[in-house]
C-alpha cells in the first residue's frame, strides 16, 4: 500500500467513523453503545478484510474503507432492532449475526463469483457495495414484522435540529468516503467527490417535495434526513460510471419513490428496510441503464441487467433466510414479555 493509498484509505475511515460517532450521539436507543458497536466493528471488519484478502476477492483498501462503513450500517440494525421490540441484551444478535454472518457473504461471494467479469456484461457495476451495505441490511430487517405490533415500538426520530446535523454529517461524510473508495486520487476522484455530493441532495430535495405534495404531518428536517439516506443508496453502485445528469435522475427516482414506499410509516423497522430495499434496487439497476459507456442507454447490451437483479437477488434472500431465526427469538421473548 503506497502513501498515498494509505492517505486516501483512513480518509474513507474517518469519514465513516465520524458518521458512526454522530449516529451514537444522535440517536437515543443506541446512546451508550460506543464500546460495543467499536468491538462488534474490529471483529465483524477484521473477519471481513482477513477473508477477502485471503480469497483475493478485493484489495486491502476497498476491504478496510467498507468494514469502517459497515460500523455505521450496524448502529442502524441496532436501532432497528431496539424499536422493534428487542430487550437491551437480545437486540445485539441483530448486528452481530448481519456482520458476522452476512456481511462477508454478501460482501465477497459476488466479488467471488464475477473475479473473471472485468469489462464484460458479467461484471457486477457496485463500486460502493451496496449489496452488502444496503442490499443485504434492508432484507435482514423486512422479517422484523414477525414481532407482534403490540410490541414494535418507533424508530427513533431525533429532533428538528438533530436531524438537521446527523443528516449534513452523514452527507459531508459520504462525499469524502465515496471518493476513498476508489483507493487513490485520479481522474475519478471529481467525479466521486460530484456524485457523493450531488446524489444525497438531490434525494432529500425529492423526499422533501412529495412529502409537502401530500401535506404529510413530517417535519422538513426529517424528510430532508430520509433523503439523505436514500439518496447515498441510490448513488453508492454508480459513483463511477452514472455521471450528470442521469446520476440527478437516478437520485430523483429513488428520492421520490422512496418517499412513495414509505407512505409517511417508515418509523416501523420493517417497513425502513422496505425503503432501504428499493432505494438500493433503483441505486443497483442505475450503472447497467445509464453508467456512462457501459449503461443500456448507450451500448444496448441488454444482457447487462439480469446480473444486479441476480446478485442483489440472491443477497437479499440470503440475509432474510439468514435473519428469520433471529427474528423468531426475539418474537419469543417479546411474546414472553406480554
Amino acid at each position: 500500500m503506497t502513501p498515498e493509498t494509505a492517505a486516501v484509505t483512513w480518509a474513507g475511515i474517518v469519514a465513516a467513523l465520524v458518521a458512526a460517532v454522530a449516529l451514537l450521539l444522535l440517536v437515543p436507543s443506541v446512546r451508550g453503545a460506543a464500546v460495543r458497536v467499536l468491538l462488534l466493528a474490529i471483529v465483524s471488519g477484521g473477519e471481513l478484510v482477513l477473508l477477502g484478502l485471503a480469497s483475493g476477492a478485493a484489495a486491502a483498501p476497498y476491504l478496510l474503507d467498507l468494514a469502517a462503513a459497515a460500523a455505521v450500517v450496524m448502529i442502524l440494525l441496532l436501532a432497528g432492532a431496539a424499536a422493534a421490540g428487542a430487550g437491551p441484551r437480545i437486540r445485539w444478535l441483530v448486528p452481530v449475526v448481519w456482520g458476522v454472518v452476512v456481511l462477508p457473504a454478501t460482501a465477497l461471494l459476488p466479488l467471488l463469483a464475477t473475479a473473471g467479469c472485468a469489462g464484460t456484461p458479467c461484471a457486477l457495476q457496485d463500486f460502493g457495495g451496496a449489496v452488502p451495505l444496503a442490499v443485504a441490511p434492508g432484507a435482514f430487517v423486512i422479517l422484523a414484522a414477525l414481532v407482534p405490533a403490540a410490541h414494535r415500538g418507533a424508530l427513533p426520530e431525533p429532533g428538528s435540529r438533530a436531524s438537521l446535523v446527523l443528516g449534513g454529517v452523514l452527507w459531508g461524510a459520504f462525499v469524502v468516503w465515496i471518493a476513498a473508495m476508489e483507493g487513490a486520487v485520479d481522474a475519478y476522484t471529481p467525479v466521486l467527490l460530484l456524485a457523493g455530493a450531488v446524489g444525497p441532495a438531490v434525494a432529500a430535495v425529492a423526499w422533501l417535495l412529495v412529502d409537502r405534495i401530500r401535506r404529510s404531518p413530517r417535519p422538513v428536517a426529517r424528510s430532508l434526513l430520509l433523503g439523505v439516506v436514500v439518496g447515498v443508496l441510490a448513488t453508492t453502485a454508480g459513483a463511477a460510471t452514472v455521471v450528470v445528469p442521469w446520476s440527478l435522475a437516478a437520485a430523483l427516482l429513488v428520492g421520490v419513490v422512496a418517499a412513495g414506499v414509505a407512505r409517511g410509516r417508515t418509523r416501523s423497522t420493517s417497513r425502513a428496510g422496505a425503503v432501504v430495499l428499493v432505494a438500493a434496487a433503483l441505486g443497483l439497476l442505475a450503472p447497467v441503464v445509464s453508467g456512462d459507456a457501459i449503461g443500456i442507454l448507450f451500448t444496448a447490451q441488454f444482457e447487462t441487467v439480469p446480473v444486479p437483479i441476480v446478485i442483489g437477488g440472491a443477497a437479499a434472500l440470503f440475509s432474510a433466510a439468514v435473519s428469520l431465526p433471529v427474528w423468531l427469538v426475539i418474537r419469543s421473548r417479546a411474546i414472553a414479555r406480554s
